[in-house]
């Protein structure tokens, strides 16, 4: 089944904020595991925003890979995620456990989501700041484009049953992608298999279930289920926390040039202090930057698979000749969909922001690039 893709791009530029809000640099991004990869913490239950369905529960993600000198690698975590009966979402990010000395993992943000106002709010307790934007403009639709067929998997689906998990019924999907030799640097097929447990009446996945030979197996389960209405106060920010709000200004316009494919590696990023001294649209009469080509990128083949969607936000620093430089993630929903923006937003070109001169200088902005299925 072909699945329509929408694409919101925007800019959320580090603009002047009114007095009563923090004015900062964004907080150094995490190294998403969209491959599958070890990072300081695992993507766990993606949350719908979906009203009249309200829950509170513990979900439990598990990272196992047995070397093949016999060496076993094991990490384990939780997060603490609700919905509300309004849609609002709660979503929790902590580092693993220390398996030494088992102490509670630490929290390393909370992502809020008000679907009634499209207000996405990111917590980070370690600095004790929130960051705030909300998306209102018009979704323009775009066409998906394929990736080469030389990186292109082959994918199936099947369904594996049914079953009950926290009292719930489910039903099992398995996603079979398998890569052709030479598609990843392989010299045989290499196939990665993904069961998905989703439940209707809730409509999430109680059970995630990734096997890639490559690291291992990941496993995100929903545990401790409460299928009532949260304390409100787990939608709100904290109390004592310093507020920056971001401005997202228009979306930008598609370009009419031919899109190109998304590259499938994954971009390296670069230091928290890549952007000291880079100017910001707004700031010191320096204005905003504006796309001239902006291909979409594509969906994964891994989010594709498990019907993911969401924002992945970058930081970018566009060049005084108008090339995107030292892109990072610093939001997004995991399962590749990071490193499908960052390799496309590599290949934009801008017309460069101008200083008080005259002069086009290099700027730092936010870029928000939304992937939802139709």
């Amino acid at each position: 089944m072909r699945v329509a893709l929408r694409l919101a791009l925007l800019f959320l530029a580090f603009c002047s904020a009114q007095s009563v809000f923090s004015q900062s640099t964004v907080a150094p991004a995490i190294a998403a595991p969209g491959d599958g990869r070890v990072a300081e913490w695992m993507y766990g239950e993606h949350i719908p925003a979906v009203p009249s369905l309200p829950f509170s529960a513990k979900v439990e993600l598990e990272f196992v890979n047995q070397l093949q000198d016999g060496t076993l690698i094991s990490h384990k975590t939780y997060n603490l995620d609700a919905r509300d009966s309004h849609g609002r979402t709660h979503n929790e990010a902590r580092k693993w456990i220390n398996l030494i000395d088992g102490a509670e993992p630490s929290l390393i943000r909370i992502e809020l989501y008000d679907p009634s106002t499209k207000t996405r709010t990111t917590v980070f307790p370690p600095t004790k700041t929130a960051r705030q934007w909300t998306v209102s403009t018009p979704v323009p639709i775009a066409t998906p484009f394929a990736l080469p067929a030389s990186v292109k998997p082959d994918t199936s689906k099947e369904n594996i049953g049914s079953d009950t998990i926290e009292g719930l019924p489910v039903r099992g999907t398995r996603v079979s992608q398998t890569y052709a030799p030479g598609a990843l640097g392989n010299d045989r097929p290499l196939t990665i298999v993904t069961e998905y447990w989703f439940s209707q009446d809730l409509r999430i996945n109680l059970l995630t279930k990734r096997t890639d030979p490559r690291y291992g197996v990941q496993t995100v389960r929903v545990t401790d289920l409460r299928r009532e209405e949260p304390d409100s106060v787990l939608f709100a920010i904290p109390e004592g926390y310093r507020l920056v709000k971001e401005i997202v200004q228009s979306p930008l316009l598609q370009s009419s040039s031919a899109s190109e494919g998304a590259a499938t590696s994954n971009g390296a990023e670069s230091s928290p202090s890549s952007t000291a001294g880079v100017a910001r649209p707004g700031v010191g009469g320096v204005t905003q930057p504006h796309c001239t080509y902006c291909p979409d990128p594509s969906f994964s083949e891994e989010a594709r698979a498990a019907h993911i969607q969401g924002v992945v936000v970058l930081k970018v620093v566009v060049s005084a000749d108008g090339q995107a430089e030292n892109v990072q993630a610093v939001k997004g929903p995991g399962y590749g969909l990071e490193s499908q923006a960052i390799e496309t937003v590599k290949k934009w070109r801008f017309k460069p922001a101008v200083g008080p001169s005259g002069t086009p200088v290099a700027c730092v902005v936010m870029v928000a690039v939304s992937f939802k299925l139709g």
